[in-house]
């Protein structure tokens, strides 16, 4: 599983992955600012090609807000 990255406007990125068991295509937006934001995570077991796509931008250590707008994360909190 691999992610494509896109900057979609000045220093805004969307993440694209597909994931071959739900087949469907994951979108994530990184926005690169002074306080780094992403949207979306993501299932827990796409971490690490979510990570590697934003490590292309910038040092996901210095991802400074998450957003969700549904239940993703939820549904992965325990697993």
């Amino acid at each position: 599983m691999d992610s494509n990255v896109t900057e979609v406007a000045r220093d805004v990125y969307r993440i694209s992955t597909f994931h071959p068991d739900y087949q469907i295509q994951f979108n994530q937006y990184l926005i690169k600012d002074d306080e780094p934001f992403l949207m979306h995570t993501g299932f827990r077991k796409m971490f690490e090609v979510t990570r590697a796509a934003v490590a292309s931008v910038l040092d996901p250590a210095t991802v400074r807000w998450f957003g969700f707008s549904h239940f993703e994360s939820v549904m992965n909190a325990g697993r």
